[in-house]
């Protein structure tokens, strides 16, 4: 039997009727569990968010509190450092001396000609320049730390050089006296000794000589001296610790300004140690008159130098029998020369320190800039090339012949005049440099 179209369209509308409800709830049914199951999903969602946003705020807010408090300890612990921590040299208040006025002295370069400027090797500084002989001697050291340090004495005619001795340390001064033995002046991590060698032993033998005073260490020695007579003149820059060399303990003395000081001097013959001269702010270099009779004793901290009776005992910076030969120095006074005129050299270790002075009588600033460090001490004290870094001089009338300058420099460290030249030693340099005189 053929079904025509009306009949199919019937029997359509008669199966709708029949399964389309059914359908129509199937549809409803599954459309109401996808709603159901989407909804779940949704709060499940909202949830997993709300509890990922509440752990982030309390990690936020954890973070907070230990970054106060983390920031608070650094406070803290800056502010131990740099006010509370103790020291080893508490300052003292003092009055800076006065400013001397242009002397009106010849104006020399030093030489920026590299002929001029004698390089000594790997050498890492320059701590004391003598001659001997018609040939220079330098000390030159290597080892950043001194715990690693070690110095040479370096021989050299500007062409060849020859290490000849060898300390372990820092050897912060030599001289050589009239039977031609070689003393020094050596500076340990466990403080300072006066040595000697012997003509005869020079680069195989050194011996130590004086390691103490009444059974305590010598400390920063600085400089020696030789006189005719056979004894022996020596200075400690003062009674300060000796872990970062010289160069760290005048530093340390230049902040304190304790006063601490010595010149000794030591006579072979008995084999004594004796007080000259104390009360140095820094006693920093040493020169003995040809005759010598009169000890010249560069004073740091005062910016001046001191000439006293190389045959007296127990003295007093600035006390009786105890007169400023120069004073109002432009710069802290390092290493002193004198040359066969009596033309006494000055070396300048750094520049005038308009904020050093100016806090002179400010203990707690100098204690925050001693307890700050050594890299930032450093960036007080320096050499610009507009300022002197030695002058020279007359002994006799007190007349000034000659201003060094033209170099900016880290400290001149050493200063020595061979007939028509003046070399110097430069902090942070292992090189001489020179200028005519």
């Amino acid at each position: 039997m053929r079904i025509g179209f009306v009949e199919l369209v019937l029997l359509l509308f008669i199966a709708s009727l029949t399964v389309g409800p059914n359908v129509a709830l199937f549809v409803d049914r599954w459309l109401r569990r996808a709603q159901r199951t989407s909804a779940a999903a949704a709060r499940r969602k909202a949830q997993l968010e709300a509890q990922a946003a509440i752990e982030r705020e309390a990690l936020m807010t954890r973070f907070r509190v230990a970054s106060n408090i983390f920031a608070l300890l650094m406070l803290a612990a800056l502010a131990y450092g740099l006010l509370l921590r103790p020291i080893d040299t508490p300052p003292k208040a003092y009055t800076a001396p006065d400013v001397r006025q242009d002397t009106g002295a010849a104006q020399t370069t030093l030489s920026a000609d590299s002929k001029d400027s004698w390089k000594l090797g790997g050498y890492l500084g320059v701590d004391c320049v003598r001659t001997q002989d018609g040939l220079v001697y330098a000390a030159a050291y290597d080892g950043a730390s001194m715990k690693k340090r070690k110095s040479d004495l370096v021989r050299t005619d500007g062409g060849h050089d020859a290490a000849i001795l060898s300390v372990e340390g820092e050897l912060t001064g030599f001289a050589f006296d009239g039977n031609g033995d070689l003393w020094l002046t050596v500076v340990t991590p466990t403080g300072g000794t006066l040595c000697r060698a012997r003509h005869d032993s020079w680069g195989t033998s050194v011996e130590p000589v004086v390691t103490q005073l009444d059974g305590a260490p010598l400390g920063a020695l600085s400089a020696v001296e030789a006189g005719p007579d056979g004894k022996v003149y020596f200075a400690a820059a003062a009674e300060t610790g000796v872990k970062n060399g010289l160069e760290g303990a005048l530093r340390t003395e230049l902040l304190a300004h304790t006063g601490t000081g010595w010149v000794y001097v030591y006579d072979p013959a008995d084999r004594s140690v004796q007080r000259v001269l104390g009360g140095i702010a820094g006693a920093s270099g040493l020169a003995l008159s040809e005759d010598g009779r009169t000890l010249y004793v560069s004073d740091l901290g005062s910016r001046c130098v001191w000439a006293v009776d190389a045959d007296a005992r127990e003295l007093t910076a600035g006390g009786k029998n105890c007169k400023s030969f120069l004073s109002g120095l432009p710069g802290y006074p390092g290493a002193l020369a004198l040359d066969e005129d009596g033309i006494l050299y000055v070396s300048y270790r750094w520049a005038r320190s308009n904020w050093l002075e100016k806090n002179a009588d400010r203990t707690l600033l100098r204690s925050i800039a001693l307890r700050a460090g050594e890299n930032i001490q450093k960036k007080l004290f320096k050499l610009p090339a507009d300022a002197p870094c030695a002058e020279a001089v007359d002994t006799a009338d007190g007349s000034w012949k000659q201003t060094f300058s033209g170099r900016e420099l880290d400290g001149c460290t050493a200063v020595c005049p061979a007939g028509s030249k003046v070399y110097f030693g430069a902090a942070g340099s292992a090189s001489l440099l020179s200028a005519r005189v």
